[in-house]
């Protein structure tokens, strides 16, 4: 009938987006779709960190080398360790750990520490975490390059059990990418986040086999040994040790699926607040 009027369509605000909880499956879209700005933005990233720097890059590897020779010095021939290998297991420990912490911090303040180029222009935000992740994760895999002359020196023969030194550091670094986007929306509005992450990063340096190895654990009974095994980057940081030493998974399967199935979780969870609250947020920055 002419007088009858057609049903309106509800409206949404202009620049919020519908999130779900298959948000993540929407930005790896949006990540596909704007890949070349995504590489070029996480070279940036790198350059930036090694700017005005004569070795520039080089520090990546350089860095490793001098922190092996120290840690060499000082647990093994001035603690006398029995076992020459200590000072690489925590060498190993600090590396991935600092992929992980420094992600995190990364991605937590992806969106406020970009907030002129958001204000700037448009294109998916969800590039700003996925830059943090991914560049500390490069950066963490040249520093890893350091392992070829300690096992050439420890006598060490690669295995097939050496890919895990790249699968414990991506591990580690999308544990933190997903733990991150939790809070960057957060962080937009209250930079105390950002503060608080640094706090709980440096405590759990001490908290995880980063010092000390597993093993240390394993003998121990009691709620101490179990609680520590919750801890989701303990596979990792045990991973990349067993792959150098070329030995097969150290760690019991199911805690191997822990940890796989807590960086899956994280991430979805991550992606589906991020979604939900980043449109919102960046309106504070």
């Amino acid at each position: 009938m002419g007088g009858e009027k057609e049903p309106s369509l509800p409206l949404r605000e202009m620049g919020l987006k519908q999130s779900s909880i298959f948000s993540f499956l929407s930005q790896i879209n949006q990540l596909s779709s704007n890949k070349d700005l995504l590489l070029q933005l996480t070279k940036r990233e790198i350059a930036a960190k090694y700017r005005q720097s004569l070795l520039g890059l080089s520090w990546s590897v350089i860095e490793p080398v001098l922190l092996a020779i120290t840690y060499y010095f000082l647990f093994v021939i001035l603690r006398g360790n029995s076992d020459p290998m200590y000072a690489v297991w925590i060498l190993l420990g600090v590396l991935t750990w600092g992929c992980f912490s420094k992600t995190t911090l990364g991605v937590v303040s992806s969106l406020s520490t970009n907030s002129s180029t958001i204000q700037a222009v448009y294109f998916p935000r969800v590039i700003f975490p996925c830059v943090a992740m991914l560049s500390n994760v490069r950066i963490t895999l040249l520093s890893s390059l350091v392992i070829i002359p300690i096992m050439i020196v420890a006598e060490l023969s690669p295995t097939i059990y050496l890919v895990l030194v790249p699968i414990a550091i991506f591990m580690s670094g999308v544990l933190a990418f997903g733990v991150g986007m939790m809070f960057a929306p957060l962080n937009c509005i209250n930079r105390d986040f950002e503060h608080l992450f640094r706090f709980i990063t440096r405590a759990g340096f001490f908290l995880s086999p980063v010092m000390w190895t597993i093993d240390l654990v394993a003998t121990k009974r009691g709620l101490i040994s179990e609680f520590v095994m919750y801890n989701p980057m303990v596979v990792p940081l045990t991973l990349i040790r067993d792959g150098v030493a070329g030995n097969p998974p150290s760690i019991d399967l199911f805690w191997i699926s822990y940890s796989i199935l807590f960086t899956v979780i994280s991430w979805v969870i991550g992606s589906y607040i991020f979604e939900r609250n980043q449109a919102a947020a960046v309106k504070y920055l």
